[in-house]
């Protein structure tokens, strides 16, 4: 069984001890079976004094049968200590987490704890604790669960990187600045307006919300307005945006034989292009400013799909 310190090595030894006596002393006294005749009193005067005649002797024989019964099953599970479920010292151990200085550090057991508790405190630990089978039980279970939430959560030398490096991640570029402000107010406000408008509850679009949560409508690369129909796919720039070659085919509004200067692409296409989609410039200005950015975010959540993981750095910056 793993714990979660030094410490608690000889405090889950001893507390259990305690426990033990404890036990003794309410056993020894009988303490412990005042509420057994609680539940004798209870079952009998009550059915006496509200049941109709006859009836009285079968209803508290059996109220006091199934609470009886439910008591003992307490009691035997998560009060006696049971030789069934002895928690042994040296089936307990510590491993610290991983530091730079200390890499690899050794797992403390009670025998070799790693530290001055074993020696100079807690001396005479016992080897052997009985403890009750339903207490054995909740022990083992959420050390297990614990245990295994903390190995899935990355280092706090990762977190610690990503937030400041989250902090240095900013647009230096001005004319990408300018860019987005122009993606925001020309393609994200139209497309946000009608979704509110709309509320659209088809199958696609909450398979999208199940995907990428339910706060995926609330910024700029939005899956919802990238792969719902009517939304970025039909949405255009309202001005021309440096960059982006003029297309006839798509570009109508302009006269073939004068072609202005920079074309108009379509909200999907200027977000999502991987050569000088806005994203991809984004991901790009994240990892200028602040170096190594994309990778960390990749490192720290590689359970994420890549889709995912391009939106957190984009959403960073």
């Amino acid at each position: 069984m793993t714990v979660d310190s030094y410490l608690e090595l000889f405090t889950t030894l001893f507390g259990w001890t305690f426990y033990g006596i404890l036990w003794d002393v309410l056993v020894g006294t009988g303490i412990v079976f005042l509420p057994f005749l609680g539940i004798l009193i209870d079952n009998w005067r009550e059915p006496a004094e509200g049941g109709e005649f006859g009836t009285v002797t079968g209803l508290s024989l059996r109220r006091m049968e199934m609470e009886l019964f439910i008591a003992l099953l307490v009691v035997v599970l998560a009060g006696q200590p049971a030789a069934l479920t002895p928690l042994n010292a040296a089936s307990l151990n510590y491993t610290p987490p991983p530091t730079l200085i200390d890499p690899t550090p050794p797992t403390a057991t009670v025998a070799a704890p790693q530290s001055t508790y074993g020696s100079t405190g807690f001396t005479g630990s016992p080897a052997t604790v009985n403890i009750p089978v339903w207490w054995y039980a909740v022990l083992s279970m959420t050390s297990g669960f614990n245990h295994a939430v903390v190995e899935g959560l990355p280092s706090a030398a990762d977190m610690r990187t990503y937030e400041q490096q989250a902090r240095l991640a900013t647009i230096a570029d001005p004319r990408l600045r300018q860019e987005i402000s122009d993606f925001f107010s020309q393609c994200y406000i139209p497309a946000r307006s009608k979704y509110q408008a709309e509320r659209p509850a088809t199958a696609a679009v909450n398979a999208l919300l199940t995907t990428y949560g339910p706060d995926d409508p609330d910024w700029m690369g939005s899956h919802v307005y990238r792969d719902t129909p009517g939304y970025y796919d039909t949405l255009r720039a309202t001005t021309q945006v440096s960059g982006w070659v003029y297309n006839p085919a798509r570009d109508t509004e302009y006269d073939p034989a004068a072609p202005p200067t920079w074309g108009r692409p379509y909200c999907k296409q200027w977000w999502e292009d991987a050569s000088i989609g806005l994203r991809k410039q984004l991901i790009n200005e994240a990892d200028a400013t602040s170096a190594g950015f994309s990778g960390l975010v990749v490192a720290i959540a590689p359970a994420l799909a890549s889709e995912q993981q391009n939106d957190a750095v984009a959403k960073t910056v």
